[in-house]
């Protein structure tokens, strides 16, 4: 028997410094049902990952690896789609697969890139990975995939069909479980009633918690930096040697991917303006002060990463002044897009 759904793998071009190997399947997925739901879902997790947001600090929401508060948050209260989570084993594996196809729902299932043939992280280190199956062949023994090459320095912009045998995928679910005790498959119910508001409704409640929801200190990158003058204190030394998964953990890779995540979030906002035909010159002003606050923190944050390696103890307030002004300056932007869309 022969079951495949359609995908298409254009819908999420975003690439892994803004969405990682779990966000993008999703992100292709919704893409396919409705773009303008993608947009929505990524609007409200980049504000959740590079603001803190009260009611949403769980560090789980930066990895977005286990369905968490705020993915919760985002697909049932805010989209009205049901994230179904099924704990299986090898051995059902195959039949929560094709019982997923056979009911027109995408399967996502966890693997581990090291004992898949062909990946930059084969045989050397543990890595996660969430594979889209969007079909299976049964007298062939494989699953339609789409995904991307895992090719070194693949940025994954573009993912392509593809297809992986029973056997293997089951190999790469096991070692899944194995190394990091991660064992559901992920499909999401999706109905034609997706996403309880309208455009701008949604535009509105994003820009709720952007403005009224924040906590009293709601930059990240200051928080990783106090970490880092911390850290610098203490004689603790910046690791340079890391490894397959320690990369995600390290202080670069979290500082710099903040500042990604903002950058996202502010795209994904112009997107949005756009979309409802918002005013242009409104619309400009939000994306040159975006383009200017990526680049304020970027320009902090490799100071700061150059001095911990250095290991000499820094001070950026006359920086932090400058995009604090950009910060604030794109508050006002936004409260008065707030403003005319209550108007």
């Amino acid at each position: 028997m022969e079951n495949k759904l359609s995908i298409d793998s254009t819908k999420n071009k975003e690439s892994f410094n803004y969405v990682n190997c779990f966000e993008k399947p999703l992100g292709l997925i919704l893409g396919n049902h409705d773009e303008n739901i993608k947009n929505n879902f990524f609007l409200l997790l980049k504000l959740m990952q590079s603001y803190n947001i009260e009611c949403f600090d769980d560090a789980s929401i930066f990895y977005t690896i286990e369905y968490n508060e705020a993915l919760a948050y985002i697909f049932e209260d805010m989209l009205n789609i049901q994230m179904n989570i099924q704990k299986t084993h090898r051995a059902n594996l195959n039949n929560v697969i094709k019982n997923n196809i056979d009911n027109g729902r995408f399967a996502l299932v966890p693997g581990n890139l090291k004992v898949y043939p062909g990946s930059e992280y084969y045989e050397e280190y543990d890595w996660k990975h969430l594979i889209l199956v969007n079909g299976y062949n049964d007298e062939e023994k494989i699953y339609y995939v789409c995904d991307n090459t895992h090719e070194e320095g693949n940025d994954g912009s573009q993912y392509i069909h593809g297809t992986i045998d029973y056997e293997l995928l089951e190999k790469l679910f096991e070692s899944a479980v194995d190394s990091f005790d991660i064992s559901s498959v992920w499909s999401l119910d999706i109905e034609e009633n997706a996403g309880l508001y309208s455009e701008k409704e949604m535009l509105m409640n994003v820009l709720d918690l952007y403005l009224y929801n924040r906590s009293e200190q709601p930059y990240m990158e200051i928080d990783l930096m106090n970490t880092v003058q911390d850290k610098i204190e203490a004689g603790e030394r910046i690791k340079t040697n890391c490894e397959g998964e320690e990369i995600l953990k390290s202080m670069e890779f979290i500082l710099l991917r903040t500042i990604r995540y903002k950058e996202f979030f502010y795209q994904e906002m112009v997107t949005k303006l756009r979309t409802l035909d918002f005013d242009e010159n409104m619309v400009n002003k939000i994306e040159n002060v975006s383009l200017k606050i990526t680049e304020f923190w970027m320009k902090i944050a490799n100071s700061v990463l150059i001095n911990y390696h250095l290991m000499q103890k820094f001070d950026m307030d006359d920086q932090i002044i400058r995009v604090m002004a950009k910060e604030k300056e794109m508050f006002r932007l936004l409260d008065r897009v707030k403003g005319q869309l209550d108007s």
